[in-house]
């Protein structure tokens, strides 16, 4: 499309006020932030590499981008940086953090900074939200072109603009829209396509670039970008998720995308908002020359599918699972997808090749039980057919595989059909089932869909993770533990209500009533993923009570012994612990501990019996 055709000029005037006020160089900083929150920070956490580390794989595609150009682009991975400090040096100080990013910018001396984030979508205006406080420090210095993009940005952009933290924010994605910006920023003449996207502030309103809807061509790979960060280290300071601490934590990890965007149109989800309508894929040999480079040069074992919609094109993903199957038999590399699949696309051909090729686990989407609520958030999924995908995935018991689940669905479900959830997921009887409590965590996407919101912000999906201690205080006329499964029915559950049933859903179905810990299960499939997930929750009790029954049905009495010793010095310490031991009745078995698998059977058919709903015991 012709680009006389729109007309920019705002923008023009802009970049053209922006020179007149900053020197501008041709240095580029992009930078990552924390991929956590301070506010419930955990620093024996980070020390046993539990926090996210995934490497900043969309600044790599904007350096990419920006490549053809006279620049010299640096990538500053904050989050990385900042957990190196805090497991390294006993001396620093996490509250600290800004510094970090200070030292760095006395060395590069930018002109221009781009920012991004892929944090939870809590309150972006506390002072110590990560993306507010990186743009609130280098806006401070006033030195600096600021460039704000992700999801985080793309929600807040208008207040983001109005409080004038950064100059722009380039909203899905960035990378034809970064050269557009590019060209009026260096005065260069418009050579790229007007897309619209681009926000900005002039004369104190937020103006927004007028062109044609941008579709980013997928092409080539990101080997270059990978001089720019140091990948092989990053499993030195944190971890994907569980599957890559199940692969092995001194195993070197990385991503890999196979496909941009989503089939699905889901009521709750922002990946339209971000990616637009449809799917692309890059070239499987182009992604397989990347995975190589990665494997060969960089010593990469373990990979994670960034991809919301993997499984989509049959032809594509079986060629690139042959593509690892073949390094598999080489290198032994494995790989996992923490993002939900599509049921729909599950079939034996490709499980097969998922085995052949390495893969440790795998969830897939299902959100919900009731089968109203999947018409309401408009799933591509019916009950049918996720218990189609179950049976086939449980012919595989080699893959750690798992669903996951949404309670309070667009603000307006029901105890009854949180509990229809909960049943299902007992019914499909999978390894483990990922449950989240919704949160509003696209402004389009609420608007769009018109959801039922108080006008909170989003917290964690996982509420035990909104402190730094792990733990959910119970509140005085708030139903806790057991008696969860007794609320009528009919109510709408509060906030604070969502995070109890959220734990008595999580310990019932997935340590009390999992598959794996009775008889014909795989007991070594739970405690290697427990272990995995406790890195995370150091002074949790009943992860190691239950991986102790797990080790006395593999026979381990050592580390059964090892696990229960674990527990007894945390339950010494913290009474709230000792108090939902009681609440659960797992308080007696603490010293009267199981030695053979038919009382580990006994004693989890006692709990099951006690509170959980018949229906849902398999």
């Amino acid at each position: 499309m012709d680009n006389q055709h729109f007309d920019n000029k705002k923008l023009k005037q802009y970049a053209s006020s922006l020179r007149g006020r900053y020197v501008v160089n041709n240095k580029v900083l992009l930078v990552q932030a924390p991929q956590f929150l301070f506010e419930s920070f955990n620093v024996d956490v980070a020390k046993n590499r539990g926090y996210y580390a995934y490497h900043p794989a969309g600044l790599q595609c904007i350096a990419k981008a920006l490549s053809g150009r006279d620049l010299e682009i640096e990538i500053f991975d904050l989050n990385y940086s900042l957990l190196k400090h805090v497991i390294y040096e006993d001396s620093f100080d996490f509250k600290d953090w800004l510094i970090l990013l200070e030292k760095h910018l006395k060395k590069s001396q930018p002109s221009i900074i781009g920012v991004s984030s892929i944090n939870v979508y809590s309150d972006v205006f506390s002072p110590d939200y990560p993306l507010t406080g990186i743009m609130e420090l280098l806006r401070n210095k006033n030195k600096y072109i600021i460039i704000a993009g992700g999801p985080i940005a793309m929600n807040e952009y208008e207040n983001y603009l109005m409080k004038d933290l950064c100059h722009f924010v380039v909203t899905g994605e960035g990378e034809n829209k970064i050269n557009l910006l590019f060209d009026y920023l260096f005065d260069s003449g418009s050579t790229h396509a007007q897309v619209e996207g681009i926000c900005f502030k002039y004369d104190g309103k937020v103006e927004q670039t007028a062109g044609q809807r941008d579709v980013v061509a997928l092409n080539g790979n990101l080997i270059s970008t990978y001089d720019l960060i140091p990948v092989e280290d990053y499993h030195n300071i944190g971890s994907l998720n569980p599957y890559s601490r199940m692969a092995g934590q001194d195993r070197r990890f990385a991503t890999f995308q196979l496909n941009r965007g989503c089939r699905a149109n889901c009521k709750f989800c922002g990946v339209r908002e971000v990616m637009g309508q449809g799917v692309r894929h890059y070239h499987v040999r182009s992604l397989l020359d990347e995975i190589e480079y990665l494997v060969k040069e960089r010593g990469i074992r373990h990979f994670d599918v960034l991809d919301d919609d993997f499984l989509i094109n049959k032809k594509v993903v079986t060629e690139l699972l042959k593509g690892l199957v073949r390094l598999r038999e080489q290198f032994g590399i494995t790989w996992s997808s923490n993002n939900g699949l599509i049921a729909s696309s599950i079939t034996e051909e490709l499980m097969t090749l998922m085995r052949e090729s390495g893969c440790v686990g795998f969830r897939i989407g299902i959100e919900t039980g009731n089968s109203e609520m999947l018409i309401k958030m408009r799933k591509p999924a019916t009950i049918k057919s996720f218990k189609k995908a179950a049976s086939i995935l449980n012919r595989f018991p080699e893959i750690f595989t798992g669903g996951n689940y949404i309670i309070g669905l667009l603000g307006e479900e029901t105890f009854g059909e949180m509990l229809e959830t909960f049943n299902f997921s007992c019914e499909l009887n999978l390894d483990w089932a990922s449950f989240a409590v919704f949160q509003f965590t696209s402004k389009a996407a609420v608007h769009a869909g018109n959801l039922k919101t108080d006008g909170r912000v989003a917290a964690d999906f996982v509420p035990s993770k909104e402190s730094s201690d792990r733990e959910i205080t119970e509140e005085e006329g708030i139903v806790s533990g057991p008696e969860v499964f007794r609320l009528p029915e009919d109510v709408f559950p509060s906030p604070a209500q969502l995070k109890q049933i959220w734990f008595s859903f999580n310990l019932a179905g997935n340590y009390i009533n999992n598959k794996n810990l009775k008889p014909g299960g795989r007991p070594e499939k739970f405690t290697s993923w427990v272990e995995a997930v406790q890195i995370s929750y150091p002074k949790n009790p009943y992860m190691p009570f239950f991986t102790a029954l797990g080790y006395v049905l593999q026979g381990e009495q050592m580390r059964a012994k090892k696990h229960l010793e674990k527990v007894k010095n945390i339950l010494l310490e913290a009474d709230y612990w000792v108090n939902r031991f009681n609440q659960f009745g797992i308080a007696p078995f603490v010293n009267n501990f199981p030695q053979n698998a038919q009382e580990v059977y006994e004693i989890l058919g006692s709990l099951q019996a006690k509170f959980m709903p018949s229906k849902a015991i398999v």
